[in-house]
């Protein structure tokens, strides 16, 4: 199981599961992740699930989303432990280990993986 852990000042606010659907952050009360702070937009950004990662996207909010201390223009691949800021909020992705594998699942044979160049540079690093 994938979650967010939601910190402000190095304490933890609260910890958000990432269900089927994805997870919303922003300003907006409709969001799962709700930060009431002038410097997040109001649909601030989403992290969801695409065959076997989880990406974050920033959704084209005004003061964008850094992930492990870089800005991001487009969706990116998250990994264990990866920190995303928004605003004054730092949001920390942890995936769970599940069948030894170390947070990640077997995929289906049957599946078809989309892999970012970040997948494929550390699957090169892996062999």
């Amino acid at each position: 199981m994938a979650k967010i852990v939601v910190m402000y000042k190095n304490k933890i606010v609260k910890e958000v599961a990432i269900g089927p659907q994805g997870i919303k952050i922003g300003r907006d009360l409709s969001n799962d992740i709700q930060i009431d702070n002038v410097a997040v937009s109001r649909f601030h950004a989403e992290i969801y699930r695409q065959n076997y990662p989880f990406y974050i996207e920033d959704k084209k909010s005004t003061n964008g989303v850094c992930l492990n201390g870089a800005v991001i223009n487009f969706k990116r691949a998250l990994s264990h432990n990866d920190k995303i800021m928004i605003g004054k909020h730092t949001l920390v992705f942890v995936e769970e280990p599940k069948d030894g594998l170390g947070g990640k699942q077997q995929p289906d044979i049957n599946e078809t993986l989309c892999l970012s160049p970040d997948d494929l540079a550390r699957l090169r690093e892996q062999n």
